[in-house]
């Protein structure tokens, strides 16, 4: 049998290096330690911002709700009904100008505006007809003389922006 050539004081220094060298290792590829707050923070400060959106939600203050919407009286868009109907007379009677004949439909004008029907009773009757704010039926007829537009523009802005 061969002898042992190594002492015990040998061995147990190559060991320690091997163990040295093996937490060396070890301390390359572990995770590293958590910088973040544990777990018990994270659910306070969870509900903390969940409690946050949730007053700003219900309640929020007047600078994130911002100006409230302006408000228009019935009487401001029963005018506003009336200035559409002239206007849309005014596209009528340039079509009528153009093409000698009446449109068979808005659609046919450059623009239509929404809310106003077309009646037609003849190549030079017609009528709008729109519903104001009370839902009442508002009418022009074409038998009417129709004011120029600008002249309706301007007295509904006068009306709405009082004397």
């Amino acid at each position: 049998m061969a002898e042992d050539t190594s002492s015990q004081e040998e061995r147990d220094r190559l060991i320690a290096e091997a163990l040295a060298h093996a937490e060396a290792r070890d301390q390359l590829y572990r995770p590293p330690t958590e910088i973040l707050p544990s777990g018990r923070w994270r659910s306070a400060l969870g509900l903390v911002l969940l409690v946050l959106s949730g007053i700003l939600t219900a309640a929020p203050p007047s600078w994130l709700r911002g100006a409230p919407r302006p408000s228009v009286s019935d009487q401001q868009r029963a005018l506003g009904v009336h200035v559409a109907l002239e206007l849309q007379a005014e596209q009528i009677e340039a079509f009528r100008n153009r093409n000698q004949r009446l449109p068979a439909g808005l659609e046919q004008l450059p623009a239509a505006l929404p809310g106003i029907r077309f009646v037609r009773s003849d190549n030079r009757l017609y009528q709008l007809v729109a519903y104001g704010p009370d839902r009442r039926p508002v009418v022009l007829e074409s038998t009417r003389p129709a004011p120029d537009a600008r002249d309706a523009a301007s007295a509904f802005l006068a009306r709405v922006d009082g004397p």
